[in-house]
């Protein structure tokens, strides 16, 4: 680690105001495991001074596994013949947010492979639509159903969502061509281009990266950070590549960092970003906690605030498998909340039900559109 970088960092715990270089996030991500300390110390301490102890659950339901794209590294691509398909109806995802609310929940993530039909996208505007019936603006509705038309989005979010994550796995596009087919469903200036469209329709907006895919380097990590932070995205997950059987990419997991290793990396990217935006929300993943039980507890200590209790029904869950290694958990919000509540409470953090989960970062953003800054 270059002293200059150490020097930053101690600044940054100290309340100081630095800006990390390219450079500089190359080094922290490169550097052996005598970073880890001074950096999480430095992404905790940075996200108490602006957020608070404070941690929103956000509750998941998987829509639907249906997906027309087929990227490599999905478990969920169309070309897994082994999988099989499933549709949560309406009545169905209702009745999960209605499960979740009971339990304090108000923050909910739609989540499904990637439709690029209308009968997929006007089923969740319906679901929209009854949220926002019977429960009106108390619900923080978050979608995370892949690349749509501009009006599209339009039409969701006039019928009651307020948050999108459209990930970018990599802001590299040789990279981004690497670990997608070569055909025109996978294109990566679509994939800019929706990002661009959920900005300017006034989504709260989300991406995400990929770590530790085969052929990504430090170097392409640390150019995924400076673009998640010039595209002054309001939330953020990293997710530790977790090889799927069915999946191309899985034949070169040896090209891939050891699994300790993926994790490291995302817990180093998700505190690097802390520094870089203290404002966002970042959520800890799911696949975090698949590679280490200690996960949820590491990415918050690492400045993560955003935790996300699984509440598709059971029936359909274990089919979600974006990776292998997908596990049951309880069909009951009330025991998985009780769970949530007592890892946050072990490390210094509070679970906050009740929150319906506007980043900081989007209300101050907004704030300053409107007086014109």
């Amino acid at each position: 680690m270059s002293l200059l970088v150490e020097e930053k960092l101690e600044k940054l715990v100290q309340g100081g105001t630095e800006t990390l270089t390219k450079r500089d996030l190359t080094d922290a991500l490169s550097m052996g495991p005598s970073i880890d300390g001074l950096l999480a110390r430095a992404a905790h301490t940075v996200l108490l001074r602006t957020l608070g102890p404070g941690v929103c659950p956000t509750g998941i339901i998987e829509i639907s596994n249906s997906c027309q794209k087929n990227c490599l590294y999905c478990g969920l691509r169309r070309g897994n013949s082994t999988l099989p398909r499933y549709h949560m109806t309406v009545e169905e995802i209702v009745s999960a947010i209605e499960n979740g609310w009971r339990h304090g929940i108000r923050s909910f993530l739609l989540q499904s492979g990637e439709l690029l039909g209308e009968a997929h996208a006007g089923s969740v505007v319906e679901v929209l639509r009854r949220v926002a019936g019977r429960w009106g603006d108390e619900a923080g509705m978050v979608l995370s159903i892949g690349e749509l038309p501009r009006r599209t989005l339009e039409e969701l979010g006039k019928a009651g969502a307020h948050r999108y994550l459209l990930r970018i796995e990599t802001s590299e596009q040789e990279l981004y061509n690497r670990i997608h087919p070569k055909d025109g469903l996978h294109r990566f200036g679509a994939r800019l281009q929706c990002l661009a469209d959920l900005g300017e329709t006034g989504w709260q907006v989300g991406s995400g990266v990929l770590v530790g895919v085969p052929w990504q380097t430090v170097e392409s990590l640390a150019s995924d950070l400076l673009f998640l932070r010039d595209r002054d995205i309001d939330m953020c997950g990293f997710h530790p590549w977790i090889e799927h059987s069915d999946s191309p990419l899985a034949e070169y997991r040896d090209l891939a960092p050891e699994r300790e290793a993926r994790v490291r990396l995302t817990l180093r990217m998700t505190a690097l970003l802390r520094l870089m935006m203290p404002d966002i929300d970042i959520y800890a993943t799911t696949a975090l906690q698949m590679l280490d039980p200690d996960g949820p507890e590491k990415g918050l200590l690492h400045g993560a605030n955003v935790l996300m209790p699984g509440l598709t029904p059971s029936k359909y869950r274990l089919n979600y498998r974006l990776f292998d290694g997908r596990t049951a958990v309880p069909d009951d919000p009330g025991r998985v909340m009780a769970a949530m509540t007592a890892r946050c409470s072990a490390i210094g953090r509070k679970l906050m039900p009740g929150e319906p989960g506007d980043p900081l970062h989007y209300i101050r953003r907004i704030l300053s559109v409107r007086a014109g800054g």
